[in-house]
């Protein structure tokens, strides 16, 4: 299987190449300077990520996550159909897109990402007590030395995790994230996820 990736640090393309890392197969990094002008080829609206499997592209990085933990179920990185935790699995991986990112990408879309000029404060505030409700919900599910799934770390922790390190300062009122997000942001797959990537 040949499969290569179209990354920009710092954006959601972490997500895959974290579990491209944990699953230990071979890729084929392709960068993208998309914060410098540049257009991914590879994406139909010229973000990121992108992913080519034998020719064949994918986009949507929770897409991309999903399919691959599934392809490679001797990885343990996503629970069998007939596995009890699947449900709750399936329920993780969606609520890290749906849930928890919007209020999260809002509050940095109106205090880093948009020029000053365009940025509207009031979104902020609701942003904010939006996410701090979702955020308690996760510190009470993350109340262990566990992951979201209790003892199996899986691709919903990749999800839930890259996630939750957009806004660490927000974290600092949940000892149960923090310590959550070091506890996966110490593993070795993360670390060879957020190396630079050398262009010459």
């Amino acid at each position: 299987m040949e499969i290569e990736l179209f990354y920009t640090p710092h954006t959601r393309s972490l997500r895959p190449r974290w579990l491209l890392e944990e699953l230990n197969i071979p890729y084929t990094l392709h960068p993208v300077d998309l914060f410098g002008g540049e257009r991914n080829p590879a994406h139909p609206l010229g973000s990121v990520p992108a992913i080519r499997i034998d020719g064949e592209t994918m986009i949507e990085s929770g897409a991309m996550c999903h399919w691959l933990a599934d392809r490679f179920p001797e990885k343990g990185l996503a629970p069998p159909f007939d596995d009890d935790l699947r449900p709750a699995y399936e329920q993780w991986m969606f609520f890290a897109p749906g849930t928890l990112e919007p209020p999260a990408f809002d509050i940095l879309l109106h205090t880093l990402i948009l020029p000053e000029q365009q940025r509207v404060g009031e979104i902020v505030g609701f942003a904010e007590k939006s996410y701090r409700r979702v955020l308690r919900v996760l510190a009470k599910q993350l109340d262990h030395d566990g992951f979201i799934l209790g003892a199996p770390f899986t691709c919903a922790d990749i999800m839930i995790g890259s996630t939750l390190n957009w806004l660490p300062d927000m974290l600092e009122p949940y000892p149960a994230l923090q310590a959550y997000v070091e506890r996966i942001t110490s593993r070795a797959a993360y670390a060879r996820a957020i190396q630079a990537v050398n262009t010459d």
